[in-house]
């Protein structure tokens, strides 16, 4: 009888080894969101009945069928319906992690459901009894509901299998000091006794405190919490899962995570190899939030060297994203909460360090639900055998290990094709795309372990090589135009399950980061875009190309004016380097000579010659002929007789646009010029258009006010300056009482001041001048001294 016994113990104990992941593989969480694993890729669940902020807890059978789910208050059974007895739990639906589900061991049929109150609330830590045998076998609550086992308990509770590899330890934080919690279940049940390791930071303060996520790493080596709000804080601690002490603690701050009274560090996870810590980072502030992902490496000797060695994988930079919990799934991937957003981001490759754990956003479906800031939580000891699997493109092979500290003897694979293998680490070559079951039967110390995973080999895209993009430059734009990219998928790949994206390095597109927008704008001129072909159910399975943007010398546009002297020709220059020119006089030369007035339009074309043909890039320009000539002086006046105020007025008839000069190189448009000294002048008035310059001589006179006849050679005589210009001019000279002495012609010496021989006394004399050919008569006074 004892035999009989031992041997039941152990075949449940075995069948629960042989599919241990797979009562992970359903969760429900959210605005009625849910995601099934049971066939490898995240598939959406649109039928939970749970509504939750965060907390959830969700568990399966050991074939992976859904067994129950719950937000900490409420259970649902598998059909979706509220179990009977199952309202009232003291969990709260706003509490970081709510509830936990831990199966009773050596009892299939019996689980507990661990819950923890919001905000150190006063229901603390409590659990209740499911019972898969009532209701029909959908489950029921048992009269063991609401035990309490500790008062005023942060929101924070995780689980991990004990070192016997039977019972398991549910661990939590109290609440105002610094005691963590650690709770044995066995086959006898829930020991009420934790045993309390007192050691890191106190949880206090304000119940915004205790929010943030704690986990176990899958070989239940280590365990970290995120304290959030207030002093945000994450810490990590070395985890004995024979003892369930808690010891050695690092604590990362300092700055790295947000502070303040709704922000923190909040969600926490390992990766399934146990070395590496995710944290999310949430920031309210102004009603505006922002989120930022970290790495920290684990491996590192000092606990300086693990908190420098973060990498921010993410941040928002102000798109308002909620990054909240981490949770690791059955495929090895780690799946990132976006609050209030019906996508789930992922972490593909979360053994990796740094940006090779290749973060996406965005990357799981929810049909249409909506996420909270949790998901559901679950055993840790659930991720640690694992199935790891990297290359699943047909035609590539496909590499199988195991995720596990535990030692191995030996195993044998079987590939779900017909095909097995007893390596270690084997690289098997499918034949067909499609979803197999992958087993593994593992030999280890003392136990034979089975576990299961689902591959799915992904038709392997072959990008082709699409035509380089050609653009005509606009001189506004420099050299720089947009291209539509997403023109070019259809080129590239033209099957439907395909993701293609444009990127501006080789590296990039390898990395799927940093996707360019499809209406993208070049930064050079030659440009090379590369492009990732990727199999839109796995990231794996891409190939690469690319091609070139060019931006061609587009001929600027023009309206010129082009003027044309009277009896003469010009010509019209389209202007030199271009490869066609198309006159509306039928001309096809770079210029043209024509010698009327009238509208001429030439199209100028540059042109290349590409694989896809000849690509041209055209301007028009215009050209508008106009008539202008010479000018006709018509008129000069002068305004003279002053030292340094006279003027010269010129004007002119014609049909040009006419500027004047007194010295040929010094133009203006006015045609008067003043404050002139008198002179000898000569007007240029010159044909803006370049039709010619005409010129007129024209003299300012002007008279001495004294001279003095002595004899010494100097001022001897008295003249009109400059009166040999005009020779026609009639120059009188009268004494003070009218009496002419003397007619003195322009161009003689002058008047000597002598009157019939006689030399006249020093005195005031008057003059008269005629000048015809000004018809005006001048008269003035000067001066004779002796």
């Amino acid at each position: 009888m004892n035999k009989i016994a031992c041997l039941l113990v152990l075949m449940v104990l075995v069948n629960f080894s042989i599919s241990a992941q797979a009562e992970a593989s359903k969760w429900y969480f959210g605005i009625n969101a849910g995601l099934d694993f049971s066939t490898g890729n995240p598939i959406a669940l649109t039928n939970g009945e749970l509504v939750t902020d965060e907390g959830c807890a969700t568990i399966s059978e050991n074939n992976g069928d859904l067994l129950f789910y719950t937000d900490g208050i409420t259970v649902w059974d598998k059909q979706h319906n509220i179990m009977p007895n199952g309202t009232g739990l003291t969990g709260d639906s706003s509490s970081t992690q709510s509830a936990i589900i831990v199966p009773k061991p050596g009892d299939v049929s019996i689980f507990y459901i661990f819950t923890v109150d919001d905000l150190a609330g006063p229901n603390g830590l409590r659990y209740s009894e499911v019972n898969m045998t009532l209701n029909g076998g959908n489950g029921d609550i048992t009269n063991q509901k609401n035990i309490e086992l500790n008062a005023f308990t942060t929101e924070k509770i995780s689980a991990v299998k004990h070192a016997n590899g039977i019972d398991f330890w549910v661990v939590t934080h109290d609440w105002n000091n610094n005691n963590f919690l650690s709770y044995q279940v066995t086959t006898a049940g829930v020991n009420i006794v934790p045993v309390i390791s007192s050691v890191g930071e106190e949880h206090g303060d304000n119940g915004l405190d205790s929010k943030g996520y704690l986990k176990i790493s899958p070989d239940a080596s280590r365990l970290a919490l995120a304290s959030w709000s207030g002093n945000s804080v994450v810490e990590i601690f070395d985890f004995d899962n024979t003892t369930g002490i808690v010891s050695n603690p690092i604590l990362i701050g300092n700055g790295f995570f947000s502070t303040g009274p709704a922000s923190g560090a909040y969600g926490i996870e390992f990766s399934p190899d146990s070395n590496l810590l995710y944290v999310t980072d949430q920031n309210f502030l102004f009603g505006f939030t922002t989120s930022r992902l970290f790495q920290f490496d684990l491996t590192l000797s000092t606990a300086n060297d693990m908190i420098n060695s973060v990498t921010t994988l993410y941040d928002d930079s102000g798109t308002n994203t909620i990054l909240g919990a981490l949770q690791l799934a059955v495929d090895g991937k780690i799946y990132i909460a976006r609050a209030q957003e019906q996508f789930l981001d992922v972490i593909e490759n979360p053994d990796e360090i740094g940006f090779a754990s290749n973060y996406s956003q965005n990357a799981v479906s929810l049909g249409n639900r909506f996420c909270g800031a949790g998901l559901p939580p679950f055993i840790s000891s659930f991720f640690n055998f694992s199935i790891i699997t990297q290359g699943t493109c047909l035609g590539q092979g496909t590499e199988f290990s195991l995720n596990s500290n535990t030692e191995i003897n030996s195993i044998i694979w079987d590939f779900g094709d017909g095909f097995t293998s007893t390596e270690t680490n084997p690289t098997h070559y499918y034949q067909n795309a499609g979803s197999y079951t992958i087993s593994a039967e593992i030999n280890a110390p003392g136990e034979t372990f089975y576990i299961t995973n689902i591959v799915t080999i992904n038709n392997f895209p072959v990008a082709n090589t699409p035509e380089d993009m050609y653009r005509c430059d606009d001189i506004e734009n420099g050299g720089y135009q947009f291209f539509d990219l997403s023109t070019k998928d259809s080129e590239i790949y033209n099957l439907p399950g395909v993701n293609i994206t444009y990127h501006l390095s080789e590296e990039n597109a390898i990395d799927n980061i940093d996707p360019l927008e499809t209406n993208y704008e070049n930064i050079s001129n030659t440009q090379t875009i590369y492009v990732r072909v990727q199999n839109s159910l796995s990231p794996d399975c891409f190939d690469l190309t690319s091609f070139q943007l060019h931006v061609l010398e587009t001929p600027i546009s023009s309206e010129d004016i082009v003027y044309l002297c009277t009896n003469e020709s010009v010509v019209l220059s389209a202007g030199e380097g271009f490869d066609y020119y198309n006159w509306s006089n039928g001309e096809t030369t770079e210029s043209i000579t024509v010698n009327t007035t009238g509208n001429y339009a030439v199209e100028v074309i540059n042109s290349l010659q590409t694989s896809q043909g000849e690509i041209t890039c055209a301007a028009n320009r215009l050209f508008t002929v106009v008539e202008s000539d010479e000018a006709l002086i018509t008129n000069v006046e002068v305004t003279d007789w002053t030292e340094n105020d006279n003027t010269i007025s010129v004007f002119v008839d014609g049909i040009g646009d006419y500027e004047y000069s007194l010295d040929n190189v010094t133009y203006q448009d006015e045609s008067v010029f003043s404050n002139l000294l008198p002179g000898e002048y000569v007007v240029y008035v010159r044909d803006k258009n370049n039709c010619g310059i005409v010129t007129q001589e024209v003299y300012l006179l002007y008279y001495p006010r004294f001279f003095s006849p002595n004899g010494d050679g100097v001022n001897e005589y008295w003249q009109i300056e400059f009166s040999d210009s005009e020779p026609d001019n009639e120059i009188l000279i009268y004494d003070r009482y009218g009496k002419l002495l003397a007619q003195i012609p322009p161009n003689s010496l002058g008047w000597d001041g002598t009157y019939d021989g006689a030399k006249m006394p020093a005195a005031d004399y008057w003059f008269k001048i005629k000048r015809p050919g000004k018809n005006k008569v001048y008269t003035g006074h000067f001066s004779l001294k002796r």
